[in-house]
């Protein structure tokens, strides 16, 4: 309990302290425009991942001027994840990201299998993970070995 209070109100801050909270991505003259970015996640084995959440990084933070941030989406049942920021599925901006997927640390979906997911994923550090999104329409499938 006295944790998720905490998550709760380290969440509303930071929210707070990012454009407002709502689900909107950030606005200003110096962010990128957003692109739409879904995709699909599975195992070598092709069966879905059902639950965790995937983060693009972004390689380099600013490109032609314009600020590119962190965009993250919660997995579904059945794999399935749809970019954006504070929930809003906007997308991201194009460019290079480095792609982490890890369980969730709160609210994980019943029948998760997201303790499968190998730890070179979790982190940026070791992830092989790596994206490019383009202008327009984004699909991009990812499986975990």
């Amino acid at each position: 309990m006295f944790s998720r209070s905490l998550w709760v109100m380290m969440s509303a801050g930071l929210c707070m302290g990012l454009a407002g909270c709502g689900h909107h991505a950030p606005k200003g003259p110096n962010l990128a425009e957003v692109h739409p970015v879904r995709g699909h996640i599975t195992f070598a084995d092709k069966s879905p991942l059902k639950g965790g959440v995937i983060y693009f990084s972004p390689v380099e933070t600013t490109t032609h001027g314009k600020i590119r941030y962190e965009a993250a989406s919660l997995i579904d049942r059945d794999g399935n994840y749809t970019l954006g920021f504070n929930g809003n599925n906007a997308g991201t901006a194009a460019g290079e990201y480095k792609v982490t997927i890890m369980p969730r640390e709160m609210n994980e979906l019943p029948l998760s299998n997201s303790n499968r997911i190998p730890k070179k994923y979790q982190e940026q550090s070791s992830t092989p993970l790596v994206a490019t999104v383009n202008t327009g329409d984004n699909t991009l499938d990812f499986v975990l070995n």
